[in-house]
């Protein structure tokens, strides 16, 4: 009898232990499967992705401050690394017209001090046209018989207003010279004003396209994905979290 029990006990044991290892052997199974999957195919379990965005700017704003004043528009876009390069060249065109206008006021109001001097005229209220005509001209009486054998009417000057006279034709000439000078002067003017206006049309073709590659640049987010970490050994030796960020 005893022996009996013993024998059925030894089975009853023998047979639980037996399913224990099956079950345990098939859970391990499944874990092993399951780390395999993640391990060979990259599983992740997607988290919320959280956006970051910042202010865009508006490429019309851009353009319309670099049209106004050169560099303003990358100013706004926060790009003055670039804008500085225009504000310098608008300083440059405006101190070369400013420098170009006084020395061209310098040689005007020199030459018409000279003839003052040496040709008796009024300089008060006279024209560009009546210094031309007195460069031109040894004396108010030759200009106006010209003009009256020419039919003229209109252009003949009032000698009591208008007189000049030459005291000889080289200081006459010098006054020329000096005259056609001061009018180059001025217009070498020409060249800066252009510079003006060609540094505003690039400034705002610049800022412009900086502006809608700051705007890209400004839709960024991060993504935020998890993911299993494992071996063959241990399955589930922990949690991954993954910080991407997109620009």
């Amino acid at each position: 009898m005893l022996k009996k029990l013993i024998l059925v006990f030894a089975v009853t044991v023998f047979a639980g232990t037996s399913v224990g290892q099956v079950k345990s052997s098939e859970e391990f199974s499944k874990k092993q499967i399951l780390s395999d999957k993640i391990l060979k195919t990259g599983y992740r379990d997607s988290v919320n992705t959280e956006r970051i965005t910042g202010n865009k700017k508006n490429p019309t704003i851009s353009v319309f401050l670099s049209l106004l004043v050169p560099g303003a528009g990358h100013l706004y876009a926060d790009r003055m690394d670039v804008g500085k390069y225009f504000v310098a060249s608008e300083a440059a065109c405006w101190l070369g017209v400013a420098g170009l206008s006084l020395y061209g006021n310098w040689l005007r109001d020199d030459s018409r001090t000279f003839a003052a001097q040496h040709s008796g005229l009024n300089e008060d209220g006279k024209d560009d046209d009546y210094f031309g005509n007195v460069g031109n001209f040894e004396s108010i009486y030759t200009y106006n018989n010209e003009k009256l054998a020419k039919g003229q009417w209109d252009k003949i000057y009032d000698v009591n207003t208008h007189f000049w006279n030459w005291d000889n034709d080289a200081n006459r000439n010098q006054f020329d010279l000096q005259r056609k000078k001061s009018e180059r002067t001025y217009n070498t003017r020409i060249v800066f004003a252009t510079g003006l206006i060609v540094n505003r049309l690039i400034s705002a073709i610049s800022a412009v396209i900086l502006t809608n590659k700051g705007n890209k640049n400004t839709s960024s987010g991060i993504r935020i994905n998890s993911e299993f970490i494992g071996t063959k050994e241990n399955p589930y030796d922990g949690l991954r979290l993954n910080f991407v960020k997109s620009f």
